[in-house]
């Protein structure tokens, strides 16, 4: 566990440098009106993906791990529903562009192209079936792959988009904007690829397909109640920008965009973390992983803590200077979000531990309520404040959702919450000593 949480905190590093590159040779190609045309397509395949992956992959992450690696009914539960998303999914999008009001909502005026479609469906797809490969080399515990696949996913990235930025002087102003989508098409191809292959070597299980309700019902079962709490926190994390979009055009989105983009580059920090103890926390039989998650916990929120503090200092400075100054807007609302995000990334560790006790129902009343409070604040603030306002909004909805996870862990699991947020000079010897991390009460 020790050895996997340095090496996965060690990764973070080139794979948020390679990340935050892709992100600004894109923005520096599309502008501000293309960055939030970007932002609505991809919000969309997000959305979709949510929606019809139904949190399998923390079902098939959960019944792996604690099943000692006997994967057969996830991998099969989880071709299944692959298989089912290939048909239903151009429905879905057959019925939205179908719906004009749905539509405006959700996809850029000018890009109502059958491309355009394709482009939200593959990476609809594409999603999938990684979080799908994913999820099971996570129950197996292959956090070197993992690692690894986070890194090539950032490399893609900002190869594509390196090689596009040297030879845009070479097409036509119309043509950057599917140029940046076919980078981003191909690097998702090219990650399902090596996913595949990852799969056939390390885990080499037949995906047959099980349509038996006996083995689908628990896994159904676990991930739906986690599948409630993902879409209703997808407002929280996508509502305001079909709002700022609404109110403010996409000009101002593709401002919002940069700063949530930005902020968010933050979340590569406790993704790793949640990855590794997930399967540890799951796994357990009593409370022996706890002390090793308190730490983990502290760690992960003390370096959102300072990275964020850093990022808010410089933003005034560095955002100008690599996007232009156009985007000088973005500043203040990138600033209004850093607390927000540092609560929500404390709130995607700690929320494991919710799972773990058996009363992942209390995820689900934390996002709801948080929901509710970035619709109220999202039509209450963004048509007087525009993007700072959006930005107070969510920042307000994530502190809300991580008191309700706190007070779940100290009333309900009864596990004190003082010692979860700021690193010790302790924490430093436990991550330095190995024996402390083997398995035991």
């Amino acid at each position: 566990m020790r050895r996997s949480i340095v090496q996965t905190f060690l990764t973070q590093a080139p794979t948020l440098l390679l990340y935050f590159l892709a992100s600004t040779l894109m923005t520096r190609m599309l502008g501000d009106v293309g960055r939030g045309e970007y932002a609505l397509l991809t919000n969309q395949a997000a959305l979709l993906s949510m929606l019809m992956g139904m949190n399998m992959g923390i079902g098939i992450t959960y019944f792996t791990a604690r099943t000692t690696g006997d994967a057969h009914s996830s991998i099969g539960a989880a071709a299944s529903l692959l298989l089912v998303n290939l048909l239903l999914v151009p429905l879905v999008l057959l019925g939205i562009s179908r719906w004009d009001d749905l539509s405006a909502l959700l996809m850029p005026p000018n890009r109502l192209h059958w491309t355009y479609w394709g482009f939200v469906y593959l990476l609809i797809i594409l999603s999938l079936l990684n979080n799908a490969v994913s999820a099971i080399l996570l129950g197996l515990k292959r956090f070197k792959v993992l690692n690894a696949m986070a890194l090539l996913n950032a490399g893609l990235s900002a190869t594509g988009f390196v090689m596009l930025y040297l030879v845009q002087e070479r097409l036509a102003p119309e043509r950057i904007f599917p140029a940046v989508l076919a980078v981003t098409i191909v690097t998702m191809l090219l990650l399902s690829l090596t996913w595949c292959g990852l799969y056939i070597r390390f885990v080499r299980v037949p995906p047959v397909l099980v349509w038996r309700w006996s083995l689908l019902r628990p896994i159904l079962a676990f991930s739906m109640v986690g599948h409630l709490s993902n879409l209703i926190n997808l407002i929280n994390y996508r509502f305001d920008v079909w709002v700022v979009d609404y109110y403010r055009g996409a000009g101002e989105l593709g401002l919002y965009a940069v700063a949530v983009g930005i902020a968010q580059l933050l979340f590569h920090v406790p993704e790793p973390f949640a990855r590794v103890m997930q399967p540890f926390l799951f796994g357990q039989v009593k409370d022996e992983v706890l002390a090793r998650f308190k730490a983990v916990s502290r760690l992960n929120f003390t370096t959102v803590l300072v990275l964020s503090a850093i990022m808010g200092a410089l933003a005034g400075w560095v955002i100008p200077l690599l996007y232009g100054e156009v985007f000088s807007d973005s500043v203040s609302a990138l600033q209004l979000l850093l607390p927000g995000i540092l609560f929500s990334s404390a709130s995607k560790l700690l929320a494991q531990l919710v799972i773990q006790g058996g009363v992942q129902r209390f995820n689900l009343l934390g996002t709801s309520v948080g929901a509710l409070i970035t619709i109220g604040l999202d039509w209450l603030l963004i048509p007087y404040w525009g993007i700072e306002g959006a930005a107070i909004a969510s920042t307000v909805s994530y502190f809300v959702i991580l008191l309700v996870i706190v007070l779940v862990i100290r009333y309900r699991l009864h596990i004190p919450v003082h010692d979860l947020f700021l690193l010790r000079p302790a924490d430093l010897v436990l991550l330095r000593n190995p024996a402390a991390w083997k398995p035991g009460p």
